[in-house]
């Protein structure tokens, strides 16, 4: 178990890369925190939910939390308890997420923030995702059920997408979606994971803002 800014993530410390928490994260699990009072938050690709417990914390209405693996999703539950804040507007949907955001838009579903933090390569039963290539595609449908005024918060560790292309990246999906991003807001790297001078930073992240 570690704390950070007061929550409880259970861990696996020396698991490999799969240890329960991404430590490069902390400041926008903080920004989540801050951004959810009031709020019906998404978190994408939400692995162990990081991201929903720092949102429950924040008073989020709601969260929903969608990741194609039902033990990261367990986990996730488990975080949520230790920190005394489960509840029934709490929901964990174990299905593939693209899959799942091609349902979501035809619904006509709506989140004031969505959190999107994919993985760099991802294969699943019908598709192989690409960051590089096709993570405008995969944005632009999270776009789409942003509500109007809402915000998103895109993230990807892809060494091969420099700073400048995650924002072309992120204009095209606003594009493709049809919503007038009214500010695509860079977000430092973490102070504790620092890039070497003149280097591009391993995260990058960006707070949409949508009309």
């Amino acid at each position: 178990m570690i704390w950070e800014s007061g929550l409880a993530y259970r861990v696996r410390l020396g698991d490999g890369l799969k240890t329960g928490i991404f430590l490069d994260q902390r400041e926008n699990r903080r920004r989540v925190r801050e951004l959810a009072p009031g709020k019906r938050v998404l978190n994408l690709f939400a692995y162990t939910c990081g991201f929903t417990v720092a949102a429950a914390a924040g008073r989020a209405t709601r969260t929903t939390s969608v990741d194609a693996s039902r033990g990261a999703l367990a986990w996730g539950a488990e975080n949520l308890e230790q920190n005394g804040l489960s509840g029934e507007h709490h929901t964990f949907v174990d299905e593939d997420v693209f899959s799942w955001l091609k349902l979501a838009n035809k619904r006509g579903d709506r989140y004031d923030l969505v959190v999107l933090d994919p993985p760099s390569y991802a294969t699943t039963k019908t598709s192989r995702f690409s960051a590089a290539n096709d993570l405008p595609d995969l944005a632009a449908r999270a776009l789409g059920i942003v509500a109007p005024g809402g915000r998103m918060l895109a993230c990807t560790n892809h060494r091969g997408i420099p700073s400048g292309k995650f924002r072309k990246q992120m204009h095209e999906a606003g594009r493709l979606a049809k919503r007038t991003l009214v500010q695509i807001k860079d977000l430092p790297e973490p102070p504790d994971f620092p890039s070497p001078p003149g280097a591009d930073p391993d995260l990058k992240s960006v707070l949409i803002t949508v009309e």
